[in-house]
């Protein structure tokens, strides 16, 4: 397996296993202790004490059956690129707005970088707008 093929087999254990399977606990063997998240949902982040307190506060209870779907991904060198799709019933509050128990599903990208075996960096974009739409929480305005 070439450092390609390696990178890509971190970011999709940490999407299978973090991210789909909510073991937070497996955070330090994927990411480098000083890891920075930046931007979708839950804006810059840095390390896994920051991310696992604001995942508590603000996605824990919020989402049911959540799932993120790989659409495509692309690896150059250290950086792996993420296509993908999330779904999921909305049933606490998320982001400052109630739960609405409505189901949505939205577009991502996200970029990592993966160094020595471990995601040191993410940049991410979410279609949040249209999540909200989905949920009811916001309404475009009508000409």
């Amino acid at each position: 397996m070439n450092a390609e093929d390696t990178n890509v087999a971190v970011v999709r254990r940490f999407l299978d296993e973090i991210v789909n399977g909510g073991k937070t606990e497996l955070l330090g063997d994927l990411w480098a202790d000083d890891m920075t998240w930046n931007g979708g949902s839950m804006g810059t982040l840095h390390g896994i004490d920051e991310f696992k307190a604001f995942n508590a506060a603000n996605s824990g209870g919020a989402w049911e059956n959540m799932h993120l779907a790989v659409e495509e991904i692309i690896a150059q060198g250290d950086k792996v690129v993420v296509r993908f799709t999330n779904s999921g019933k909305n049933v606490g509050a998320f982001m400052g707005s109630p739960a609405t128990g409505k189901t949505a599903t939205w577009l991502g990208i996200a970029i990592y970088t993966v160094v020595d075996g471990k995601i040191t960096e993410g940049w991410f974009g979410e279609d949040i707008l249209g999540m909200f739409l989905q949920l009811g929480v916001v309404t475009l305005p009508t000409p």
